[in-house]
């Protein structure tokens, strides 16, 4: 089965990664897309488990196009097989997610599309359809596939929702960048509602010591926990001053600092201080992978190796993945 499969733009490698894992024969994807197209012999309900990947599908086709008559005569040209998977009396939905500047919007692509099932004879269903066809434009690309899940993977369903969560994949996915292996403690200094560390647990079989300064998401964070049988130390400190309470511990540092828009804080006390926590409480060889938009602030108080620095978009804005080690 041919799928498309949907990430954080920027982690598409990740996504490859991790589908080779489950026997992929086939993959590629084009970098900050957040498609990625790969063969994989399996049928859909063992794909739930992915952590990697927010939605996926079965592909239909892609191309360029130069305005929105070439997308909709691209749909039109496989309309055979979006048949395939529909009944005469199936409801269809047309759903597009756009990322660059075009001449028209989403839902101009979506009423264009609409009318060529509604000219087929096939009942349109804007808000729970039998059908889900998607219809995503990326720069000059268009991507047609049919949602095999309607629920989103990255909805983990945890009890406790920190007001600026990290998104799950890109957790996993800095586990997975930072090279997290099993036996290893995993040190999560801003954790909020443990995100992180969960993320890590599933990547590896890890020790996890979360840290925050706040008392309510730490109360959080064990919710979550304890929802996923997850095991990991937690601490109400600052973590600018935890080198004075804890010995060298860490291996691999994973985190999602505060950077000033959500959060208000003095970002360069803040980093500053991190980076020297860090330093402190690492073992030989520890790695690091911090994301932050303010990722210069980062790197001015660092003092390992960067071995990358990785661009991703979330959230609405673009943010770094720092990796590197001590």
């Amino acid at each position: 089965m041919r799928y498309l499969f949907t990430t954080v733009p920027g982690l598409e490698d990740v996504a490859v990664e991790e589908l080779a894992s489950v026997g992929a024969t086939q993959a590629s994807a084009v970098s900050l897309t957040g498609r990625v197209i790969a063969e994989v012999p399996a049928p859909p309900t063992s794909l739930l488990g992915l952590r990697s990947v927010e939605k996926f599908g079965v592909f239909v086709a892609s191309g360029s196009f130069r305005d929105l008559a070439d997308i909709a005569s691209g749909v039109m040209a496989h309309m055979g097989e979006i048949k395939e998977y529909l009944s005469p009396n199936t409801s269809v939905g047309v759903s597009c997610e756009r990322a660059g500047k075009h001449p028209f919007k989403s839902r101009d692509v979506e009423a264009a599309v609409g009318r060529l099932f509604k000219e087929a004879g096939y009942p349109i269903n804007l808000v729970d359809p039998d059908v889900e066809v998607n219809v995503d434009v990326v720069g000059d690309a268009y991507y047609v596939w049919i949602t095999s899940t309607k629920s989103s993977l990255k909805d983990r369903g945890r009890p406790y929702q920190h007001y600026a969560a990290l998104n799950p994949i890109v957790a996993f996915a800095m586990a997975k960048l930072a090279r997290v292996k099993d036996g290893e403690t995993v040190c999560d200094l801003t954790c909020g509602g443990g995100t992180i560390c969960l993320e890590a647990a599933r990547a590896a079989r890890v020790r996890c010591i979360c840290v925050d300064i706040s008392l309510k998401h730490l109360r959080g964070a064990l919710q979550n926990f304890k929802a996923e049988e997850t095991d990991a130390d937690v601490l109400w400190f600052d973590s600018t001053k935890l080198h004075r309470a804890m010995r060298p511990v860490c291996d691999v540092f994973l985190f999602n600092p505060p950077y000033g828009v959500r959060i208000p804080a003095d970002i360069h006390k803040l980093y500053r201080g991190l980076a020297k926590s860090i330093s402190a409480l690492a073992r030989g060889g520890a790695r690091v992978a911090v994301v932050t938009p303010r990722w210069r602030a980062f790197l001015k108080y660092f003092r390992g190796e960067v071995w990358e620095r990785r661009v991703i978009y979330q959230g609405g804005i673009y943010s770094s993945i720092v990796v590197g080690s001590l």
